[in-house]
């Protein structure tokens, strides 16, 4: 999304295109060429001095228009944390399996499209923390490493689906162990799992307890969501996600529908808060320079038409 630095400065356009408006319809003067040029040399250029007369005017207003959007500041600001931190490193684990994306108990949307959604503005709250994502079927991949760009984090969620795990199955110990792997070194005060199934696990390399254990050895708590409601067409498990979070000291929560989801993630939040030690450091990325070149083509292109076509034309 586009920032500005100084967006008072857009207002500016306003009077560049009202002057522009009452010059171009009430202040035009008439063709010289009709004046200049008999017979057929006037009805042959007539034409093509009228679109002239009616174009050209335009390129200065719309130049001074890209000074002005240069002046405003466009650009996007992205914050950074600090090496030395004390917040909290939280890793993703979303199940993206047929049971998540194929269910039909949170209709009009899947328990896959509905974690996607929410787990974007639990992303947007975590502004002094670092955020990972996994997603696990029958296997259990990296889509991104603890980072605190979050917009790009976002992107990634965006487009994660089924097809993105090719292994058919729900591999929760893969998962976890998986996600430990990349918490194992964190420097920061907590380190924090949230896993997302239906619970189910039924295939992987490692058993979800066995994983569990790993990962409690390491100091990381997991916040098992069982999300679904209990029907005939997929199976869910919440007594093992209950004994995961049990065992690490997290807390396993139950989500049926949106707002419970929703409500779950916000607890989350608000149970792991730490501050930092160092402010996070932003990095402003302007696009000024880009509006400055396309105004200064547009100044080049005036005088040009102004000194050699418009001299021959009007």
């Amino acid at each position: 999304m586009k920032e500005w630095e100084s967006p008072l400065y857009l207002f500016l356009l306003v009077p560049i295109w009202l002057w522009t408006a009452f010059s171009y319809w009430n202040g035009r003067p008439a063709l010289r060429a009709e004046l200049r040029m008999p017979g057929d040399t006037v009805r042959r250029k007539k034409g093509i001095s009228k679109f002239l007369s009616q174009t050209f005017p335009l390129l200065r207003p719309i130049a001074l228009s890209l000074l002005v959007i240069a002046l405003a500041g466009p650009g996007k600001t992205y914050r950074f944390l600090p090496n030395e931190t004390k917040g909290v490193d939280i890793m993703l684990a979303l199940d993206v399996s047929g049971s998540m994306s194929r269910s039909r108990d949170f209709l009009p949307d899947t328990r896959l499209g509905v974690s996607k959604k929410l787990l974007r503005e639990f992303i947007r709250k975590r502004e002094n923390d670092r955020v990972g994502l996994v997603v696990f079927a029958g296997g259990a991949y990296l889509q991104s490493p603890l980072t605190s760009d979050r917009a790009t984090l976002e992107e990634i969620l965006g487009v994660v689906e089924e097809e993105t795990v090719p292994e058919q199955g729900t591999a929760i110990g893969d998962a976890v162990i998986l996600s430990s792997y990349r918490l194992r070194k964190s420097p920061a005060r907590s380190r924090v799992i949230v896993l997302i199934t239906d619970g189910v696990s039924n295939t992987g390399r490692i058993d979800p307890v066995t994983a569990t254990e790993i990962a409690d050895g390491i100091g990381i708590k997991i916040y098992c969501i069982g999300i679904g409601k209990e029907d005939q067409s997929y199976e869910i498990n919440f007594d093992i996600l209950s004994e995961l979070s049990s065992k690490t000291g997290g807390i396993f929560y139950r989500a049926e529908d949106t707002s419970q989801l929703r409500e779950v993630l916000a607890a989350i939040d608000a149970l792991e808060k730490d501050p930092l030690s160092l402010p996070p450091e932003e990095v402003r990325e302007t696009d000024a320079l880009y509006y400055l070149l396309c105004a200064l083509a547009v100044l080049s292109l005036d005088l040009f038409c102004r000194t050699w076509i418009l001299r021959y034309y009007v």
